[in-house]
């Protein structure tokens, strides 16, 4: 058996808590936690106690010194994604960095770049992905039981209140606001099921106490193939604490998540008369999506949201706020292009 991924944790904030949770799920066969970085020491000590790591740094510098690690885990705040990953493709470390990839599609790009030149691994983790029902519809959708997309629709309702001073309330860190930090995900899945985005456009809405971004809003999508889908969002949801909800119609059936997962199709007999409530064997997206990574710095696969992919779905968010700041649609396309050349 070969020894295990060794893995530095950079940030150690409320994502992280999932990160580690994954990786006891795992096993340490699997994947270890060598050290774990933060620049409030307390919460680096407090993911060490968790995840068993032996070494705990506040400077994320001196994990990529370490020759006993060989990928790193970011889980930094979005506006630090691009340095450390960078400085990490650099140090020959594999990267495994939270959405959204960075806060600008030039960063990205730049992302991109070191780790080509270093021939490491580079994914985003776009958890949403490995989720059970979400990998079930992309098998109903390849298929062809729900034929060609015509319509979708998917939603994300989250109350998020940080405090004062908190990094999520600036608009730069952040990288705008509710749509390019959580929206990311939802548009992200949007694409893996129909495909690339043509144009895009956008209205928000603005709480300035809660945050400097938009803390709701609709994005409205249309796909290369002709489909159409609308993503909304909004951070401030006085009904539910977290809930995200999918609807999503071909030519030849839909599907819905409402109360578990819902299909109908007139291609199969037994899915024709009425929505029929489809099993999904429960899994954590998380420790699914992190056995992936590993495999792919194991077996020199391209991950499912390597950083090309990832930074596709960033441009959708992105075309999102500068739709709602010009008014009018925008192709992601070539906003893509445009930070490519300017990366240069």
């Amino acid at each position: 058996m070969s020894r295990p991924l060794r893995i530095g944790l950079i940030g150690c904030g409320g994502i992280s808590r999932a990160h580690v949770r994954a990786m006891q799920i795992l096993g340490r066969e699997t994947v270890q936690v060598v050290a774990t970085c933060d620049v409030e020491e307390a919460l680096a000590q407090e993911r060490a106690r968790e995840s068993g790591a032996e070494i705990v740094l506040t400077d994320w510098r001196e994990v990529l010194k370490r020759e006993d690690i060989d990928a790193v885990d970011i889980c930094l705040p979005h506006d630090l994604h691009a340095e450390a990953a960078i400085a990490a493709a650099q140090a020959g470390k594999h990267i495994l960095v939270e959405k959204p990839i960075a806060t600008t599609l030039e960063d990205g790009w730049a992302m991109v770049r070191a780790a080509r030149g270093a021939g490491v691994v580079l994914m985003t983790a776009f958890v949403e992905r490995f989720e059970a029902e979400n990998q079930r519809v992309k098998q109903l959708l390849d298929e062809g039981w729900l034929g060609a997309p015509i319509l979708a629709q998917v939603d994300h309702l989250q109350n998020v209140v940080v405090p004062p001073g908190h990094w999520v309330r600036s608009r730069q860190r952040l990288g705008g606001g509710a749509i390019a930090s959580a929206g990311c995900h939802r548009l992200d899945l949007l694409r893996w099921f129909i495909g690339e985005v043509e144009w895009v456009s956008a209205e928000t809405y603005y709480e300035p106490d809660r945050m400097e971004g938009e803390v709701a809003g609709v994005v409205n999508l249309q796909f290369t193939c002709g489909a159409l889908a609308t993503m909304s969002i909004n951070w401030m949801s006085p009904y539910r604490a977290f809930y995200r909800k999918l609807w999503l119609e071909g030519t030849e059936g839909c599907v819905h998540n409402w109360n578990g997962l819902h299909v109908f199709s007139r291609k199969k007999p037994e899915w024709s008369e009425g929505f029929v409530k489809l099993e999904c064997e429960p899994v954590d997206p998380f420790a699914a999506e992190i056995r992936h990574f590993v495999e792919c710095v194991r077996e020199g696969k391209e991950p499912l949201t390597n950083g090309e992919d990832s930074l596709r779905s960033q441009a959708v968010a992105v075309a999102a706020n500068v739709s709602e700041q010009t008014g009018c649609r925008v192709r992601p396309a070539d906003l893509l292009s445009q930070a490519l050349e300017d990366a240069k």
